[in-house]
């Protein structure tokens, strides 16, 4: 959801900006909080990619992307064939609102249960998630719980008078800030904007409007949901979010144990860390997002410091599971909220290095949809969520002024459509494959926990993932750089490797050297000297 207030830059464990969706209140920072970990489902963790549904695909070429149009390019994402060399593989998708709703964007909704009509119908989405199945894809829901639209009928009893519905929404007798005044004569909160009156959550007529809405759509078998506002569900009380959004969590978990629930809260690292002790899987790591030009990864990619990079994303990964033991982070680049990160990094290299540095992050990463083409956005919302270019010609995207009526920008890319970025072996597109690819090999980059290695060399980040595998970064974009393993490094052998030049890593007598812009996997060798001598 857009955000409405001015996201400042902040480190990542430092006070953030206020944004839309928090206004979060001070924490005891001398209150030392110790990570527990504890067995998450697996099936919980996947790498994810984000679609503007009206902006994706469209099938019918009306200009509108479509649920059809999803459905047909779901190979593009995982063709569910571990040997194809053509998807992204991909395991989840995640979908803005596709509800009737009178907007564009979708998050001002009048019925929870019905398909917008721009985009097909219920078959139409069955279909999909029968299709996505069948690849091993997980879709889930964009959920505006946050608030309804005017024309919602629950709104528009509230409004003749319906007591039981003017007690789903909040109400003023004057005047005040984030109120709008409505036909009968008082005074609504709306907080976004006046078109979207907010829910008022507290009531337990609305909790089961809510649960009966999550469960229709598990029982249509989505694997869960993306949960829209968190931080504005109570603004100014994260107690009262947090109550909430347990409850929430709860519901959904009892319906569906396996289903995955992921919030945003576009605000602080603070108030971030205040919703993971309502046990939700995911908060999207907007901390580390490039929307911040001192975040963790900015300031890696810009200034080279690799070593500080470490230290923070080790410092988050303990924060969030000292709150929430089974907590999985969710990092990202860009969403359809923020400028993309084509046009916040400065060059192909450049987005290449990010890229490889959020997706080998813990948790479940989050591609917006075209990133992995350098789709360019940036200003007004529409920008960020222009058309997918599938070929030169256009067949099967968007039109921009019907499916983000009043873009000012054409969409551009850092080498062209999907079809001609499949046919260029050193695209960004085919290095976002090779980089998932390489994942798959390492199913603790996503599950295990981080141990930061402090070195002296200031572009590298030396990281351990649990007990066997280590990931170490150069962020310098000029220079190779030579270093003696510390003895706490626990990978031994070199496995894979990602240069974004043609040079390559070695590691030779204990001592790295590690190219410009590269990314190095050490493994544990399970076969010591130790270990053969035993088997002799």
């Amino acid at each position: 959801m857009k955000n409405k207030l001015l996201l400042l830059s902040v480190t990542l464990l430092a006070t953030c900006a206020l944004s839309a969706c928090q206004k979060a209140n001070s924490k005891d920072s001398s209150v030392k909080k110790v990570a527990v970990s504890q067995k998450v489902d697996r099936s919980l963790y996947r790498n994810f990619y984000e679609i503007f549904t009206s902006s994706f695909a469209d099938s019918n070429h009306d200009g509108e992307g479509d649920l059809n149009g999803v459905t047909q390019h779901l190979d593009y994402l995982n063709t569910g064939k571990s040997n194809s060399t053509t998807d992204l593989k991909v395991q989840g998708l995640w979908m803005t609102p596709i509800f009737a709703s009178p907007s564009y964007h979708g998050y001002d909704v009048t019925n929870y249960e019905k398909i917008n009509p721009k985009f097909g119908t219920m078959a139409d989405f069955e279909n999909l998630i029968a299709q996505a199945k069948k690849r091993g894809i997980a879709v889930i829901l964009d959920m505006p719980f946050n608030h309804t639209a005017t024309d919602n009928v629950w709104f528009q009893k509230a409004l003749a008078g319906d007591k039981k519905y003017v007690a789903y929404y909040n109400w003023s007798d004057t005047a005040k800030e984030g109120y709008s005044l409505a036909s009968n004569g008082k005074y609504y909160e709306s907080e976004f904007d006046k078109s979207m009156p907010d829910l008022n959550l507290a009531n337990p007529e609305v909790k089961k409007e809510i649960a009966k809405i999550t469960k229709f759509w598990l029982d249509k078998g989505v694997s869960g949901f993306r949960l829209d506002a968190v931080g504005f569900y109570f603004s100014n009380d994260d107690k009262k979010t947090t109550a909430f959004t347990k409850w929430l969590t709860d519901t959904v978990k009892k319906q569906n144990p396996k289903a995955y629930l992921v919030g945003e809260v576009f605000s602080t690292a603070s108030a971030i860390d205040d919703i993971y002790p309502s046990g939700i899987d995911s908060l999207f790591d907007f901390p580390n997002a490039l929307q911040s030009s001192s975040s963790p990864i900015n300031s890696a990619l810009v200034l080279g410091e690799g070593s500080l990079f470490g230290q923070q994303i080790e410092a988050w990964d303990q924060e969030i599971h000292a709150d929430n033991p089974k907590a999985i982070d969710a990092p990202f680049l860009s969403n359809h909220d923020t400028d993309r990160s084509a046009t916040l990094l400065s060059s192909l290299s450049m987005q290449k290095m990010a890229a490889q540095t959020y997706l080998l992050m813990p948790g479940n990463p989050f591609i917006y949809y075209g990133e992995e083409l350098g789709l360019t956005g940036s200003g007004i919302d529409q920008n960020k969520r222009l058309p997918m270019p599938w070929n030169a010609a256009g067949t099967d995207s968007p039109k921009a002024d019907i499916s983000v009526p009043g873009a000012t920008e054409i969409a551009t890319t850092d080498g062209g459509s999907v079809a001609q970025q499949e046919a260029n072996p050193n695209s960004l597109l085919n290095w976002y494959k090779k980089i998932l690819r390489v994942k798959a090999k390492y199913p603790e980059i996503a599950t295990d926990r981080l141990k930061n290695i402090s070195v002296s060399e200031e572009s590298l980040s030396v990281i351990n993932y649990g007990k066997d595998l280590t990931i170490i970064n150069n962020f310098s974009d000029t220079e190779n750089v030579t270093m003696k393993l510390p003895k706490s490094v626990v990978g031994t052998k070199i496995t894979d490797q990602l240069s974004i030049s043609s040079s390559q890593a070695k590691l030779t007598d204990g001592k790295l050297t590690i190219p410009a812009y590269s990314t190095v996997i050490l493994k544990k060798n399970k076969f010591s000297l130790g270990t053969l001598k035993m088997k002799m």
